[in-house]
C-alpha cells in the first residue's frame, strides 16, 4: 500500500511538471511572437537646408540616433535626416514615419534642429540620425539619448552630450564641452588650433583620448567618475 502511494505521488509529480513546461513553453512563445510583432520597419530620407546669413550657433537635438556635423565653406546649412520608425507592421511604421517631421527654430542668433513625432511612436521606436554641413564658423550644441556625436572641421565652440555613446570631434580649433554618460569621447585638435584654449571633458563608464598639436597650452579638466578603461593621451596634456 505504502510503496503504491509512493508510485501515485511520483506519477502526479511527473505528470504535474510536464503541464507546468508546457505552460511555460506557451508563455515564451507568445512572448516572443509579441516581441516579434514589433520588428517591421521602414525608413525614409528628408533633405533641407537653412540659411544662416544671421546665425552664430547650431543647436541639434535627438533621443535616438546619430549626429554628424561638418564645416565647410557654405553659405547655408544643409541637412539631411534618415529617419527610422519600427512597429507592428510595415504600413503602420511607414505612415508613422512620413508623420515625423523636421523642425527647425531661429531664436536671436542659434538655429535648433530637431524632430517632431506623432503623438502615438513612442521614442524607443523611433531612430533619427541627422547629417549636416554647416559653415565652420559656427558654434555648436548638440545632445542624443543614444547614439554617437561626430563633429569635424569647426572652429567655434562645441558642446555635446549623450547619455549612451560615443562622441567624436575631429580636426577642432576652440573651446570644447563633452561629455558621456557610459560610452567613449575622443578629440583631436587642428594644427591650426590657437596656443591657447578650454577643454572639458566628462564621463563616467568609458574611455578618452586626447590628442593636441605639440605647440598648444591648453586647461584641460577631464572627469571619469568609473575609470573601467583605459585612457590615452598625446602630446602635453595630461589627465
Amino acid at each position: 500500500m505504502y510503496s503504491r502511494d509512493i508510485k501515485m505521488r511520483k506519477r502526479f509529480l511527473m505528470n504535474f511538471c510536464f503541464v507546468v513546461s508546457l505552460c511555460l513553453l506557451t508563455v515564451f512563445s507568445s512572448c516572443k511572437d509579441i516581441g516579434g510583432l514589433f520588428k517591421a520597419k521602414y525608413q525614409r530620407t528628408e533633405h533641407t537646408s537653412a540659411p544662416i546669413a544671421n546665425v552664430a550657433g547650431l543647436n541639434v537635438e535627438t533621443d535616438v540616433g546619430s549626429i554628424t556635423v561638418t564645416g565647410a565653406d557654405v553659405t547655408d546649412c544643409n541637412i539631411t535626416a534618415e529617419i527610422t520608425v519600427k512597429a507592428q507592421t510595415k504600413e503602420i511604421a511607414q505612415k508613422l514615419a512620413e508623420e515625423v517631421k523636421m523642425k527647425l527654430e531661429s531664436s536671436d542668433d542659434t538655429l535648433t534642429i530637431k524632430a517632431v513625432r506623432p503623438a502615438e511612436l513612442k521614442k524607443r521606436a523611433l531612430v533619427v540620425d541627422f547629417k549636416i554641413i554647416a559653415p565652420r564658423h559656427m558654434k555648436l550644441d548638440c545632445s542624443t539619448g543614444v547614439g554617437t556625436v561626430t563633429v569635424s572641421d569647426i572652429e567655434g565652440r562645441i558642446e555635446a552630450s549623450v547619455n549612451v555613446g560615443s562622441i567624436v570631434c575631429h580636426m577642432v580649433v576652440a573651446e570644447l564641452d563633452l561629455s558621456s554618460n557610459v560610452g567613449s569621447i575622443k578629440v583631436k585638435y587642428a594644427d591650426t588650433a590657437p596656443a591657447a584654449c578650454k577643454a572639458n571633458i566628462t564621463i563616467n563608464v568609458g574611455s578618452k583620448e586626447f590628442t593636441t598639436p605639440p605647440q598648444l597650452s591648453a586647461q584641460v579638466l577631464a572627469i571619469n567618475k568609473r575609470r573601467l578603461s583605459q585612457d590615452r593621451q598625446a602630446n602635453n596634456c595630461g589627465w
